[in-house]
């Protein structure tokens, strides 16, 4: 079973024996790694029960880019014995090797690159039949998928890609089914061979021109063959590179210092510096996702001090309820250790900023605890250019107020709980049309839920435009729990019942979506699910008003009663 065994003299490729169904899958195309812009229905869950077929594929099952909507990609099968091999060659992401990965809607146990052919009709189930109509040409989205930017180019090297069929007639489909080849076209022209052609020997006209005069292949397959006797090979970089970065970096801990009793400051150094210019520097309110942990089980969001991505620092505080990241990071990351980071995008940043070096905008920071790392660039940059700024920080003491010592001090006030004082929100924030000194007040908040609730309630109290405030919300131990719901899926029935102490895409995930998620605090939008029925609190900011009516974020809103959802 290896890759591209049929090489210069043919041979006519083994028959595969009846095989049986083990796993069908559909997806829904959804915001995919993290990174802006890009979207996929790569994940796909697992369906149980009959599932329909029809000549544009299974019955809920998504296709995102516009060739793979076509007949010819109606159905992606993955061989699962591949799984195995790629732990072998990146160890270092064993986890996300297994079935489903790759985007797959069948999988079965016999079937491979190398015993299919191209026109191959199979019996599919009792009453469908489907053909095999080209090999999957890997692109860059699996870079993504599997957050290494050279995987679609490994997968292209070593033929484990994967293969789509079109479908003759449709039907009802189970696992379980079997599956049995009933017609063979071209048995010298397996997919590994054809593979062969495509991306080792593609200056082989003869066999080129070949291909080109097999129908059985898709539209697109046969476009490309043609072009190639044309014009040539064909630039694949597109293909492969895409126009995204690769979200997640490997990182090393160079530093790790104790600033307060409960504060440390992380610094950490990009392995490979190599990075693209427009990814290099971080814009406003930066924040990084940082992934750690045994078998990487911790993702978390934390606001940057300061740095670019070769090299940045990161204060975080121990939480006293913490679900597991922060006590890890303080008592088990050590010096010289690694960790996946990468690049946070916030999903909108309103807050005005045409005008900050404008002595008549008025700015307001409002700082609880460790939210002071939100803002200090920000702060910094608006201090360069002597705006009108305050900043007013509580802390439990002037001992635990980390990075005091970055502001200025005529414009800070300290609120610290051990000398009784207490931040007022009431007492700083004014009405929006205050006309003091013909000033226009911009808030910034950032600190403990509380805190941030409070301030959200007057800042809408007082009537303050989305462009006149800005919240940084890295979510806590409670971050996504509260009342239990119930959440029943669309195309499954299946009723999950959502307890008070776990969010929605905690047990989605426990239940076998695997859904993506990012910034676990609702700012991203990755998590975002399908609300098909019934009342939702939301919260988060990557949802705009109108969307809040069909979407909901799985990492942080919560149904009232029971919802249903498509995800």
């Amino acid at each position: 079973m290896g890759s591209y065994v049929q090489r210069e003299s043919p041979y006519p490729a083994p028959l595969p024996p009846k095989d049986t169904i083990r796993s069908l899958r559909t997806g829904k195309v959804r915001p995919f790694g993290g990174v802006k812009g890009l979207t996929s229905a790569i994940n796909k869950q697992h369906r149980q029960g009959k599932v329909h077929l029809t000549i544009g594929g299974f019955v809920g099952d998504e296709r995102q880019y516009i060739h793979h909507k076509s007949p010819d990609n109606a159905i992606h099968q993955y061989d699962p014995r591949h799984y195995a091999k790629w732990k072998n060659i990146l160890p270092d992401r064993e986890h996300k090797f297994k079935v489903g990965a790759f985007g797959e809607n069948l999988s079965t146990e016999h079937l491979s690159e190398d015993n299919l052919c191209i026109g191959d009709r199979f019996r599919l189930g009792r009453d469908a039949i489907i053909q095999v109509s080209m090999p999957r040409q890997p692109c860059y989205k699996l870079n993504h998928r599997f957050e290494h930017k050279k995987m679609s180019s490994l997968i292209q090297s070593n033929g484990w890609t994967g293969w789509y069929y079109r479908v003759i007639r449709g039907g009802d489909v189970e696992v379980g089914d079997e599956m049995e080849l009933i017609e063979r076209i071209h048995p010298y022209w397996s997919l590994s061979r054809v593979q062969h052609i495509l991306y080792k020997d593609t200056d082989n006209m003869e066999a080129i021109a070949e291909l080109s005069r097999i129908t059985e292949f898709s539209k697109e397959f046969l476009e490309l063959f043609r072009d190639r006797l044309v014009k040539g090979t064909e630039n694949m970089n597109n293909r492969l590179l895409g126009n995204f970065a690769v979200p997640w970096r490997s990182y090393r801990l160079v530093e790790k210092t104790r600033l307060t009793p409960r504060v440390q400051k992380f610094v950490f150094q990009a392995e490979d510096e190599n990075i693209e210019p427009g990814e290099l520097q971080f814009g406003r309110f930066p924040y990084i996702r940082l992934r750690f942990g045994p078998d990487a089980k911790y993702t978390r969001a934390y606001s940057v001090v300061s740095g670019d991505m070769r090299l940045f620092e990161l204060g975080i505080a121990k939480d006293d309820n913490s679900r597991g990241g922060t006590l890890y990071l303080h008592d088990n990351l050590k010096i010289g250790d690694t960790v996946e980071v990468g690049k946070g995008h916030n999903a909108s940043i309103p807050i005005l900023n045409g005008s900050q070096g404008d002595s008549l905008t008025r700015h307001i920071f409002i700082i609880g605890g460790i939210g002071v790392t939100a803002f200090i660039g920000e702060i910094r940059a608006l201090e360069s250019k002597a705006a009108n700024l305050e900043i007013h920080y509580a802390a439990r003491s002037r001992e635990e107020a980390a990075y005091l010592d970055r502001f200025p001090a005529e414009k800070t006030t300290v609120y610290a709980k051990s000398e009784g004082r207490r931040l007022d929100v009431e007492a700083i924030i004014p009405p929006p049309d205050d006309c003091r000194n013909n000033c226009k007040t911009l808030v910034y908040c950032c600190g403990p839920v509380s805190l941030l609730a409070t301030t959200r309630e007057l800042t809408t109290k007082l009537g303050y435009p989305r462009s006149q405030t800005h919240f940084e919300d890295f979510g806590s131990a409670t971050t996504g729990t509260g009342e239990p719901f119930e959440a029943e899926i669309k195309t499954t029935g299946e009723v999950l019942q959502v307890p008070q102490e776990k969010s929605l895409l905690q047990v989605l995930n426990e239940a076998g979506f695997g859904l993506d998620s990012s910034c676990l605090v609702g700012n991203c939008g990755t998590c975002m699910v399908e609300l098909c029925k019934g009342k939702v609190e939301h919260q988060g900011t990557a949802l705009e008003e109108e969307q809040k009516e069909t979407s909901m974020l799985s990492c942080v809103s919560r149904g009232k009663g029971r919802i249903v959802i498509d995800c």
